[in-house]
């Protein structure tokens, strides 16, 4: 518990200290200081060896980059609202929106099985458990960020 309250003070610093950066590279350093605390706070959730912590984290970041290259394909690929779409547009946005989460659901079942060559399938359900809070703790700290 003692961790966990660490971890995320160090979370909460690396965040606020990012405002006084100029806003250009404020985006990225926030950027990796989500990343960085996430790290943190998974490989705590985990209970990660610094043995699989070594061979974990580039596993994960390799499926990071994969996961971000399938969001980025689809993105933009239709801008108009769908009150403005034919019946045929809107029917090929939903279809390639089944496409899409379809290639992420086999990316995720392919890394599944790449994680378990390193971490027990426990610290798997902890993992996917660890990003949905963490993830609950972003939102909840941006929903409290003064505007």
């Amino acid at each position: 518990m003692k961790q966990y309250i660490t971890l995320l003070f160090l979370f909460i610093c690396c965040l606020a200290g990012t405002t006084a950066v100029a806003q250009t590279d404020s985006e990225k350093e926030r950027r990796e200081n989500v990343e960085s605390a996430k790290i943190a706070f998974l490989t705590d959730k985990m209970a990660l060896t610094p043995d699989q912590a070594q061979k974990f984290w580039p596993i994960y970041k390799e499926f990071e980059t994969k996961r971000r290259e399938i969001y980025h394909s689809n993105r933009g690929s239709s801008r108009k609202k769908v009150e403005e779409m034919t019946d045929a547009e809107v029917k090929a946005m939903v279809d390639g929106i089944f496409v899409l989460k379809q290639k992420e659901l086999n990316l995720e079942q392919e890394y599944a099985t790449k994680y378990q060559r390193v971490i027990s399938t426990r610290q798997l359900a902890e993992l996917y458990r660890g990003e949905r809070e963490f993830t609950k703790m972003l939102l909840k700290k941006l929903d409290h960020k003064p505007q």
